[in-house]
């Protein structure tokens, strides 16, 4: 078989990284079918029955929202919220239609209509979803002016969209738990490629791009953990979900814990024969599809090159390798069967890591090291928090009437056709934030999206001209890219939304520029009330809720410390170190979300501060992994394995050393004054250190993990 160029591979394993087990590919893509199947079968029906095409499109979005919106856990529970989603969409549309008649009443139901759609995201994904199309319907009813004679025909649609989402969820689109287990297990592969080649010689260093890289691995190794949420693993593989969840971790820490090794490395030389042949073996088993032999003969290599390397740091890195092998090892015989045997000629033990990691080439000069945290100012001082008492569904309810409310009446000046759009967007910015920040950057996103797309869709539509085919065609591609590309950036999915109306007006025969530019004015002042509302109305303050989640992530990891240590103590014990850990990883994804207004704020310390705060946790994060994972190797060691009660005692000492920091760390986050530590505040760190040297095992692994969550958190208060 001829080999796949170079730049193909790059860019196949880029796709893989940045969407791992295209989870958002084939969403957005069965989302676009759903839109697709609704408006083939909407004109069908609209021009069978000699009704508006207008009434088509409830019908579309309705099928869009039952496609994008529906979150549930289970396979079951979505198939049963896409079809409730019915009556919510039924029960809007008869109440425009009844309102319709006392005219101003109507809107006076839709900001109700908007009140009950983000309070009732407090009953989870489900009251999420039904709020979400009841607004939809609502909206759209109240757009084409329904009245009680039009409600047959609307509920039909309605009907449609409904019944085409279902058939595409069921038959098309439908669940296949070993194809996504198998795409996330090649796109932790692709993850572990994408740190490693950061580490490589012959790359520029940058230690920043290092710890995006084994963010996003983490990311991934999170995404597996979502995938065992939603399915039980021993009714798909071989293993139970435990038993998964525990070799995805190792995969996981032991490809960081290489990347770190392998950054630390310097020299103007080439790798030591022994760390060139562990590297082989890394980028054989690294390999989507390599051959049982194959991985045998890597396993063999690896452990040779392990089993004579020493104590140095090349040493260290040839150990780890080998580890980081035997644990891809394990990951890819436990999927082997979800996918038929193929035939490679891959047993080639020599196939070395893609390029990037060829022990051929010489290392690059600098002496960074992955634990080498950079300086700046601290954090600014906090303020106070929000109102505690008070459900966060239930403020955000309120905010949004208050800014639909404002966005009504501002919107009705500036357009009293057009007024909607502002409500709509006023709404729609309160979707997902929590703060005043998010809220304001989504803000910002959509504006932008909805500029960039209005000059876009003019440009398009006079492209296009009235093509009914091709203009419908360009809005399922919108549709697919719209949903596609929105977790890269909201403004994205504004920009593609806003392309899509130009074209859809084009359909109707409504199209013309003023209509485009009065949608950009109508959502500035949309997103304008809605910031004013979140800042007036119930706030909740970025920096408060930021210094909340950093206290809550420092709480975990003081309790993930002592579990980890009296796992090391007392080996042969049970312990839920792996669940901790990922716990500890959402907590950290949960931080950096409410951090991220901060960190593109408009002062430069203030900028700073918060992106040296957001490193410093990502480390101390990654030393924690390391650390629980040696936890779970003392776990399957045999009890009387257990070490010296002065070693036990010397390992205590230094832990509450470190607890101690972490405690310092909460209060100088939370703005209260702390007495900085002395310069032999970590020396029960070193002394277990050099009294544990040379302990092999879980213990000597502990100790190290130890020392550089120490020194992250240190740096962080000092």
């Amino acid at each position: 078989m001829a080999s796949v160029p170079h730049p193909v591979t790059r860019a196949v394993r880029f796709l893989a990284v940045s969407d791992p087990g295209q989870l958002r590919l084939t969403s957005a893509a069965g989302t676009a079918l759903t839109v697709l199947l609704t408006i083939v079968v909407s004109i069908g029906f609209t021009s069978a029955t000699g009704d508006p095409v207008t009434v088509a499109m409830l019908g579309t979005v309705v099928s869009m929202q039952a496609s994008v919106s529906v979150k549930d856990r289970t396979p079951r529970a979505r198939i049963a919220t896409t079809a409730l989603m019915a009556l919510p969409a039924a029960g809007a549309v008869l109440l425009v239609a009844a309102l319709s008649e006392f005219g101003k009443l109507a809107d006076v139901g839709f900001i109700a209509v908007l009140f009950t759609a983000v309070w009732a995201r407090r009953f989870g994904p489900r009251g999420t979803a039904l709020g979400m199309v009841s607004f939809i319907s609502y909206f759209f009813a109240l757009f084409l002016h329904a009245t009680i004679a039009q409600v047959p025909v609307l509920l039909i649609a309605i009907a449609i969209g409904v019944t085409v989402a279902l058939f595409v969820r069921i038959a098309i689109f439908r669940d296949r738990p070993q194809s996504e287990v198998r795409r996330l297990a090649r796109a932790l592969r692709a993850a572990s490629v994408s740190a490693l080649e950061v580490a490589a010689p012959d790359r520029p260093r940058d230690i920043n791009t290092l710890r995006r890289k084994l963010t996003g691995l983490a990311d991934t190794g999170m995404m597996i953990e979502d995938w065992l949420d939603r399915n039980n693993a021993s009714l798909h593989l071989s293993v139970t979900s435990h038993d998964l969840s525990v070799r995805v971790f190792e995969a996981q820490i032991a490809t960081e814990q290489l990347a770190s090794a392998l950054w630390a490395l310097a020299g103007d030389g080439s790798w030591a024969p022994s760390l060139g042949r562990a590297m082989t073996a890394v980028g054989a088993c690294l390999q989507d599809n390599p051959s049982a032999e194959a991985l045998r003969a890597a396993r063999r290599l690896a452990t040779d090159a392990a089993d004579k390397a020493d104590s140095s740091q090349v040493g260290i890195a040839t150990i780890l390798a080998a580890r980081t092998v035997q644990a891809h090892t394990a990951i890819h015989r436990i999927t082997a069967n979800t996918t038929r045997e193929r035939k490679r000629a891959n047993s080639n033990t020599t196939e070395a890591i893609p390029a990037v990691v060829s022990a051929s080439v010489s290392p690059a000069r600098g002496s960074d090291s992955i634990d080498a945290y950079g300086g700046a100012d601290e954090p600014d001082a906090p303020e106070v928090a929000g109102r505690p008492g008070l459900n966060k569904n239930t403020r955000a309810a309120i905010q949004v009437a208050v800014a639909t409310s404002a966005a009504t009446v501002v919107g009705e000046l500036i357009s009293p056709n057009r007024w909607y759009w502002a409500v709509l967007t006023a709404f729609l910015v309160f979707g997902g934030v929590t703060t005043r920040g998010e809220l304001l950057t989504k803000a910002g996103n959509r504006i932008l999206g909805t500029v960039l797309g209005v000059v876009a869709g003019v440009l398009l539509a006079a492209l296009v001209g009235h093509h009914p085919i091709a203009q419908m065609a360009l809005i399922v591609v919108c549709v697919f890219f719209g949903f596609w590309l929105v977790a890269v950036n909201y403004s994205l999915l504004a920009f593609f939304i806003t392309v899509l109306l130009a074209l859809l007006y084009g359909l109707l025969g409504k199209f013309s520029v003023d209509v485009l530019e009065l949608r950009i004015y109508e959502t500035a002042a949309g997103a304008a009330m809605g910031i004013i509302a979140a800042f007036v109305v119930l706030p909740v303050r970025t920096r408060a809720t930021v210094i909340a989640g950093v206290n809550g992530y420092l709480g975990q990891m003081s309790a993930l410390i002592d579990e980890s240590i009296e796992s090391v103590l007392a080996p042969g014990g049970s312990n839920n170190l792996v669940a901790k850990s990922r716990s500890l990883d959402t907590a950290l994804q949960d931080v950096v979300t409410a951090a991220k207004p901060l960190s593109l704020g408009p002062t430069t310390t203030g900028r700073r501060s918060t992106r040296r705060l957001l490193r410093v946790l990502g480390v101390s994060g990654r030393a924690a992994h390391a650390l629980a994972r040696a936890g779970v190797v003392a776990s399957r060691a045999e009890p009387d394995t257990r070490p010296s009660e002065e070693t036990a005692d010397a390992l205590r000492a230094a832990t509450l050393v470190v607890q101690g920091h972490l405690d310092l760390a909460m209060k100088m986050v939370a703005g209260k004054p702390f007495e900085h530590p002395p310069r032999n505040a970590d020396s029960p760190v070193i002394n277990v250190m050099t009294t544990t040297s040379n302990t092999p095992g879980a213990l000597r692994s502990a100790v190290r993990a130890l020392s550089k969550l120490n020194r992250s958190i240190t740096e962080l208060i000092s």
